[in-house]
């Protein structure tokens, strides 16, 4: 658990090893970060301008130094807090632009307003010993250094929370598909990883003419679908712009659709040979693009040449569902194009860092011993049921708790072991959707080969594999997971070993 520090006890500290070394034990903090020397010297500056305006020690405690928000990677410099009150104070070392200063601490109030509380935002020049206020209406004003004082002695005998709690990544991830309504608002903002990818998209396919392909790519969780809807309305603003989503359109989608001026959105299927992509847009956005049929996509390519459009794809080689789709090969076929740019995200944000480790466990159990013993997945809920009516209850009970059932596409023709059940969405529907809880089934589809490999049988549609489906749905939770095993007494026990932390 992060522990606050006192700034003054901390800041007489000079030496960079030292004072990090100190700063790990004393505040318990999980990111393994360092700070330099020229923030240790603005720390020591602010702590010595704070106590010349009248400060005790004790009421330089209870700080939180340099804490990082868990998977989104914003950090903040100062914090501290009380029942009702968060103070957040930013360092700089030497003079920067006002905008700059400004463009901060609206970012911060949007990362804090979540807690309720009061929120009060300065930036600190310790070159200059200037002192700076964003105001509640948004405006930032100078601040003298009797105010931040002040600020800070009226939150001095407030207990210091439990911060790893008040913070949720989940808040803050942004869906296009899920959370329509906060992605039209701009309610969200995009990790410096993300920008660095959309400021070179943009420019990329705004530069030049005549037919120009760029491929965005990136594993599950790492915000390719927010980069690619956020890209796709900037482009919008410009020119008619045109987004093909590889499966069965939203509700979000729709919503986006009708929301944003000059932005259509459309599934793959309603591409036809004669009108793929129309001419009409300027800029064409491919998402889910690795499940597209090869001829769909040399037609709609050959299009963009003749139109000289921009055309922008989006993948995930791992999210593959059936063995047609890994034949195919997309990201291949498109990485044999004259590409401008390929861009990857790698930095998963959705699934909290438990949650990806006990996916790879479940993968792989071998993968178990890699991690610390103290891991005890306390995200995650593993249920068995005897019966398929003990699954149904279950699967009733967790969803009368906020999860949603994410089940197995069922089989036209031929009966399969999961058409029992009715889901909230199965694996086809979710593409592109993300869950704050899901719940999914096992059972004898499933089994762990002589190396700990997670199999599973052929679906009754011969052309998909279970652990694709299930790997599909499991992916889209990003705060607890339970599963039901159903039926298979050697799975289940399989998969509750990885719950022992010895």
């Amino acid at each position: 658990m992060t522990r606050p520090v006192n700034i003054y006890a901390l800041s007489r500290i000079h030496e960079e090893r030292p004072f990090n070394i100190v700063n790990r034990h004393v505040s318990r903090k999980r990111q393994a970060s360092r700070t330099q020397y020229h923030e240790i010297e603005s720390l020591r500056r602010v702590a010595d301008q704070l106590t010349r305006e009248g400060l005790s020690v004790e009421e330089l405690d209870g700080f939180f130094f340099g804490f990082t928000i868990p998977q989104i990677g914003k950090e903040f410099d100062l914090l501290k807090f009380s029942e009702d009150q968060c103070l957040n104070l930013e360092l700089k070392s030497q003079a920067i632009p006002q905008e700059q200063i400004m463009a901060q601490l609206v970012k911060n109030r949007y990362y804090l307003r979540h807690l309720g509380r009061e929120t009060r935002l300065y930036t600190a020049v310790t070159d200059a010993l200037e002192c700076w206020r964003l105001d509640e209406d948004g405006a930032l004003r100078a601040a003298t250094w009797r105010e931040l004082a002040d600020a800070v002695r009226a939150l001095s005998d407030a207990t210091p929370p439990e911060i790893d709690r008040l913070f949720r990544p989940s808040v803050y991830l942004v869906s296009p598909n899920a959370t329509p309504e906060r992605f039209i608002q701009g309610e969200y903002f995009l990790t410096q990883a993300q920008e660095q990818v959309k400021r070179a998209a943009l420019e990329g396919m705004a530069a030049g003419d005549g037919a120009r392909f760029f491929h965005i790519t990136g594993k599950p969780g790492t915000g390719k679908t927010l980069v690619l809807y956020d890209i796709a309305r900037t482009l919008a603003q410009q020119a008619p712009t045109l987004m093909v989503h590889c499966g069965r359109l939203s509700s979000g989608q729709e919503q986006l659709r009708q929301a944003i001026d000059g932005l259509e959105i459309v599934p793959a299927s309603e591409l036809r040979q004669e009108d793929a992509p129309p001419t009409k847009y300027r800029y064409v956005l491919v998402d889910e693009a690795h499940r597209m049929p090869p001829p769909q996509l040399e037609r709609l390519c050959d299009q963009v040449r003749s139109a000289a459009q921009s055309c922008l794809f989006c993948t995930d080689p791992g999210q593959v569902l059936s063995t047609a789709e890994k034949r195919n090969n997309i990201v291949g076929r498109l990485r044999r194009l004259p590409l401008q740019g390929e861009y990857v995200l790698s930095e998963r944000l959705r699934a909290n860092a438990e949650i990806t480790q006990f996916v790879q466990c479940l993968k792989n159990l071998n993968h178990r011993a890699k991690l610390p013993r103290s891991l005890t997945f306390d995200n995650v809920a593993v249920n068995y049921a005897n019966t398929i009516a003990e699954a149904q209850n279950l699967i009733a009970y967790y969803c009368r708790n906020g999860y949603v059932f994410i089940n197995y596409a069922k089989a036209r023709w031929r009966h399969g072991p999961y058409d029992a059940f009715d889901e909230s969405f199965d694996a086809h529907h979710v593409i592109g959707q993300e869950y704050d809880q899901v719940v999914m089934l096992m059972d004898h589809s499933f089994y762990y080969d002589a190396r700990g490999m997670l199999r599973g049988i052929p679906k009754p549609n011969l052309n998909y594999l279970y652990p694709n489906l299930f790997y599909q749905g499991i992916t889209r939770v990003r705060e607890r997971l339970s599963l039901i095993v159903v039926r298979a007494p050697r799975l289940f026990d399989r998969i509750v070993s990885l719950l022992k932390a010895d």
